[in-house]
């Protein structure tokens, strides 16, 4: 009797083992470069430990937001959904007549986010940093199924300074923790690593889901002299107060991995990183000249717009039980596959609405050696987008002429020929393809609909 007893104990150890939910945590930069890592080709800023996370899993060559700017960019890859579809599609107001006309701008409440999601898996869940997905007291993190929240609830902020009211600019507003207004001293970057590090400890007993949304490399671009001092050799003033901001990042992203072996639950964390859009131009050039903060390397355009260098983001996945190191993925893949990924991987309920990304692991792992994606959609204001496989076709109201066009991206991936003329019948199809996908959507609710679009 008790060797049949042991034998079902050590059979019910197996299979929770084997069937061990994995802790996740996912890691957003802000306005990153696409090629401002060491690893994406970047040769005057070091990002030693964001390029080790690289080394250990899979990064993805061709991986998109769903959309150019902050705001709707998160709203999409929290819920899995393209945020037009629940009038997201554009950053929610904070200050002035329109966000008193619509106090309720950001992810609406009958939209399932992530982590209400995994809450029932009987997930922890914790948000570190930049929240921006809605003012309101009810959208706020700690109504929203997250257990632990510090950070401030708006789109940008001040590094250094956070009052306890949010009145004034935005940039001070204040830092919560969960429902309450705290004291801020310090540089946010940094508290946010101590912050994330102290959650996994906290939480190490019991499957975690951990929100790390930096600020950095966001403006303002405020950097601390220890972190000015290593980025000495860039002599552009501007590239070198990046270059010390990202890197106080990267060290935060050394923290939370070595936290993790640290407690012994490396091999059972999956980490996510990702940038939320593409950067931004180059600073005012008529006044700064050749300075210039991030790159998006020979990518074309920049955040807001729909080039590549405005949607195409660094990513990066690591699973040391399930997905090989040093390893590659060349198709398109979406920030709206997260929400489906964890899911699986969590062994949560199905999302209530039609998730618009898909599961990433067969993919990754080589089950399915098809592509995620035959057609990604964007749309912002009057800039839009269509890729269906490897042909493009773009609208941008600035940065280039105020006409379609339209790029291979397997022959072209800097968009440097337009081949509109050449191959008429292929952009009037993806055109009708577009309009047809737009044609289901509300206007955003708050401002940036497509009413006015000339074509």
């Amino acid at each position: 009797m008790k060797a049949i007893f042991l034998l079902l104990f050590f059979a019910s150890s197996n299979w929770l083992m084997a069937n061990k939910k994995p802790n996740i945590i996912l890691i957003l930069a802000d306005d990153l470069g696409y090629q401002d890592l060491g690893h994406m080709g970047a040769k005057d800023i070091t990002t030693p430990h964001i390029d080790a996370l690289a080394k250990s899993g899979m990064v993805f060559t061709q991986a998109y937001q769903s959309a150019s700017v902050c705001g709707p960019a998160r709203a999409g890859l929290l819920t899995g959904r393209y945020q037009q579809i629940f009038g997201s599609g554009e950053n929610p107001p904070e200050t002035g007549e329109l966000s008193q006309r619509f106090p309720d701008a950001g992810i609406p409440l009958d939209e399932q986010m992530i982590f209400e999601l995994l809450k029932p898996a009987s997930y922890r869940t914790g948000v570190i940093g930049k929240w921006h997905m809605g003012l309101s007291h009810e959208q706020r993190p700690s109504q929203r199924s997250v257990d632990y929240f510090y950070g401030f609830l708006n789109g940008a902020h001040s590094y250094r300074e956070a009052k306890m009211n949010m009145q004034g600019p935005p940039m001070t507003w204040p830092i919560f923790r969960n429902n309450d207004a705290v004291e801020f001293s310090g540089y946010t970057t940094e508290v946010f690593n101590d912050e994330g590090v102290n959650f996994i400890k906290r939480n190490k007993q019991n499957p975690f889901f951990l929100y790390m949304s930096y600020n950095s490399v966001h403006g303002p671009w405020e950097a601390q002299p220890k972190d000015l001092e290593r980025s000495a050799h860039i002599k552009k003033k501007w590239r070198r107060i990046y270059s010390a901001m990202l890197i106080s990042m990267d060290d935060g992203v050394g923290r939370i991995v070595q936290t993790l072996k640290d407690e012994g639950i490396y091999d059972d964390t999956i980490i996510i990183f990702m940038s939320d859009n593409g950067a931004p131009n180059k600073l005012n050039e008529a006044t700064r000249e050749n300075d210039y903060l991030a790159s998006n390397g020979p990518l074309k355009g920049r955040k807001g717009d729909t080039y590549e260098g405005g949607i195409r983001v660094p990513c990066i996945i690591t699973w040391p039980k399930e997905i090989k190191e040093q390893s590659t993925y060349k198709y398109p893949v979406s920030g709206l596959d997260i929400v489906p990924t964890l899911l699986h991987v969590s062994q949560a309920a199905p999302a209530k609405k039609q998730l618009s990304g898909v599961n990433l692991m067969p993919y990754i792992t080589g089950e399915n050696k098809a592509r995620p994606h035959e057609v990604l959609y964007w749309r912002r204001d009057d800039d839009y987008a269509i890729r269906k496989k490897d042909w493009k076709l773009t609208w941008n109201d600035h940065n280039g002429p105020r006409v379609p066009m339209l790029f291979n991206l397997a022959n072209d991936p800097n968009e440097e020929q337009n081949l509109i003329k050449q191959f008429p019948e292929i952009a009037n199809k993806l055109q009708k393809e577009f309009d047809q996908w737009d044609s289901r959507l509300p206007d955003n609710k708050w401002w940036g609909g497509p009413s006015n679009r000339k074509r």
